[in-house]
């Protein structure tokens, strides 16, 4: 067994590496460099010597401030930490560009977070515009895969697409869904890699070290490939709609998960609290009752009607 150096025991590894949050971070220096500087007017060496052992604390540490974590949940408002805070809230990604909420269509909810190299849950890498003005919804009717229950009073998965949409499911492994992302992306399929973010808690898709998307776990991702799959020749525009429309049409599907494309374990709806670094936040989560796999995530303030 490797005995751990002193580097390993000073090491917190739960706010280093990748879990290191790059916001607090540099907040932390600014407020090392501040104290140095006032200690260096007492004498000009040790604004040197104090921001560099400082400057190894949060090297080693995550941050200088004891409890900043805390501290920053606590007593910042949530305003201020939506500047600084590297996790975004779910509504909308660089993959498809908007988060369409649970009955109601696609709606351009940006939030002002954006991670300068992660992106947000479960759409294409794009600008948005092609789905500011996009109905998912009805576009989903048009297409056969949603229509009005018996009670006309909620949308349902048409039976004929259900099926269709799990036989797609049931085909669709890693590389079926690196196939799907380079022909939406024009990228090449050998330079597709997904990687598991444990920190920021989503599935990135990336090639040659640019983002393509996020989604919330693999079963989402498959979820997503599976529905474009079974929506295909669906619509008679089908093929001049983009990627965004595309990974939205996908993405709004994922609500009516009756089961989890990964281990097949039942689905449940609920309210949930999701957490960063630096802050927290209620969210509408659909989970995997059995792997805990989260499928979909939606910021609750965007489900909240808009007030005059």
């Amino acid at each position: 067994m490797t005995t751990p150096t002193l580097a390993d025991r000073l090491r917190q590894p739960e706010y280093t590496g990748e879990n290191r949050c790059t916001p607090c971070t540099v907040v932390n220096v600014v407020i090392a460099a501040a104290l140095s500087l006032v200690l260096g007017v007492a004498w000009p060496p040790l604004a040197l010597v104090s921001f560099a052992l400082f400057a190894g604390a949060i090297y080693f540490r995550g941050y200088l401030v004891p409890g900043t974590p805390t501290l920053t949940k606590t007593y910042f408002p949530d305003r201020v930490l939506r500047w600084f805070d590297k996790e975004p809230a779910p509504t909308q990604t660089r993959v498809g560009a908007t988060a369409s909420a649970p009955g109601s269509a696609a709606g351009d909810d940006a939030d002002a977070e954006s991670p300068d190299d992660e992106v947000e849950s479960g759409e294409l890498d794009g600008d948005g515009a092609s789905v500011a003005a996009f109905d998912v919804e009805a576009t989903l009717m048009d297409a056969g895969a949603l229509e009005v229950n018996e009670n006309g009073d909620e949308l349902r998965l048409v039976p004929t697409f259900e099926s269709a949409w799990n036989d797609e499911i049931a085909r669709t492994d890693e590389d079926v869904a690196r196939r799907w992302l380079a022909r939406l992306t024009g990228v090449d399929e050998t330079d597709v890699t997904l990687e598991s973010r444990a920190r920021s808690r989503w599935l990135v898709a990336m090639a040659d070290g640019t983002t393509l998307g996020s989604w919330e776990s693999d079963g989402a991702l498959v979820a997503d490939v599976a529905a474009d799959a079974a929506l295909a020749g669906r619509l008679d525009d089908w093929d001049r709609l983009t990627a965004e429309q595309r990974s939205a049409l996908a993405r709004g599907l994922r609500i009516y998960l009756n089961r989890c494309p990964t281990c097949g374990g039942d689905v449940r709806f609920g309210s949930e609290t999701a957490e960063s670094c630096c802050r927290s936040w209620e969210v509408f989560a659909v989970r995997c009752e059995d792997c805990e796999a989260r499928l979909l995530e939606v910021d609750a303030e965007a489900l909240e009607p808009e007030t005059a």
